[in-house]
């Protein structure tokens, strides 16, 4: 049969040069499965900005990786799947491939990653109102992301003021809405003008509009009049000038959760102001956030019945922009960096 994929053909940093980086090739494979082996058809890939620090790190002439669902199309007599049955895991730029299904490491070196065995996705928790690909969204990482930051770590509670940079994406959307239902002022930021509109229509209170390369003074001056009490909770997804400003704003007892970091990653900007006494005044708690750490099968119930509720009953929004065909991958995942207004929330690729 034949395999279309995506592979990576160059490592080049900064904003991904997509043409470049990415080169497509179709195999013709025989495929022969060990007892254990599925093969899978891929139904849905999910683009993220956080992939093109994975691409960095993997050899070339490996097939691209992402979030997939995926259907078994054919399984050995001791695969961990059926046949029919719609997973979602680390599937990748193709149409198809064999798997196991069982995770592993990805990445190795200093901060090694890895990915959790597959998990079937139960289609009786899906329908029009919650669609398949939601499991790659608001009831996948990102809601996981967005849902666990929230109430495990930042605790939010009424009257807080919180912060999220990046607001308009995935996580960041979610994790604005969920804050605002606990009760607190919700600040968010984008780059994209046409994006103010949309976060207000989501419940935030203030939205500032943020450019990579704005001085830090002047974010600080528009982050203060946004929020004129003070920083209680900050969902960090930039880095860079956003976060330099925002912490000279953090009350005491502050929270800060940092889940991605696009200054560094994107930006390259490797140093920032010496923020060790603006967290000592205020007492803040700082805390990396990994969605993995939290897929557990008692979690993923919590945010099915939670988030996925409160979806159903129309109390938050869960927006996805869906490309697709696998020739539409590339220009989708370049709409991440160059064309962010195109957007709104997931963005997905339908093969």
């Amino acid at each position: 049969m034949k395999i279309e994929k995506w592979i990576i053909r160059e490592h080049l940093a900064g904003v991904p040069a997509v043409e470049r980086i990415y080169e497509k090739v179709v195999e013709d494979v025989e495929i022969r499965l060990a007892p254990d082996e599925m093969l899978l058809r891929t139904r849905y890939v999910s683009l993220d900005p956080y992939l093109h620090g994975i691409t960095l790190e993997l050899p070339t002439g490996t097939p691209a990786g992402a979030d997939s669902v995926m259907e078994v199309l054919e399984a050995g007599p001791r695969a961990r799947f059926e046949v029919g049955d719609l997973v979602q895991g680390w599937g990748g730029w193709r149409s198809h491939l064999v798997s196991t299904g069982e995770g592993g490491p990805v990445l190795g070196g200093r901060v090694p990653l890895s990915v959790p065995d597959y998990r079937k996705i139960d289609p009786a928790r899906h329908d029009d109102a919650l669609p398949v690909h939601t499991a790659l969204g608001a009831l996948g990482g990102s809601g996981m992301t967005a849902w666990a930051a929230t109430t495990k770590f930042l605790a939010v509670r009424p009257g807080d003021t919180v912060l999220i940079s990046s607001a308009s994406g995935a996580v960041g959307s979610v994790v604005g809405q969920l804050a605002k239902r606990a009760g607190a002022r919700v600040v968010g930021t984008t780059s994209s003008p046409c994006k103010v509109d949309y976060l207000r229509e989501l419940g935030f209170d203030a939205v500032v509009e943020y450019r990579h390369g704005d001085a830090v003074d002047d974010v600080c001056g528009a982050l203060r009049q946004a929020a004129p009490d003070g920083i209680d909770r900050y969902f960090d997804n930039l880095g860079g000038a956003i976060t330099d400003a925002a912490f000279r704003l953090l009350n005491v007892d502050s929270r800060v959760a940092v889940c991605w970091q696009w200054a560094h990653q994107v930006g390259a900007e490797e140093s920032g102001p010496r923020l060790l006494p603006l967290i000592m005044y205020p007492r803040t708690t700082i805390r990396g956030v990994f969605a993995l750490e939290w897929f557990t099968e008692q979690n993923w119930n919590a945010l099915y019945d939670e988030v996925g509720g409160l979806i159903r009953r129309g109390e938050i929004r869960c927006d996805h922009t869906v490309h697709h065909g696998i020739d539409a991958i590339p220009d989708a995942y370049r709409s991440l960096y160059l064309n962010p207004s195109a957007n709104r929330g997931k963005v997905l690729v339908e093969l």
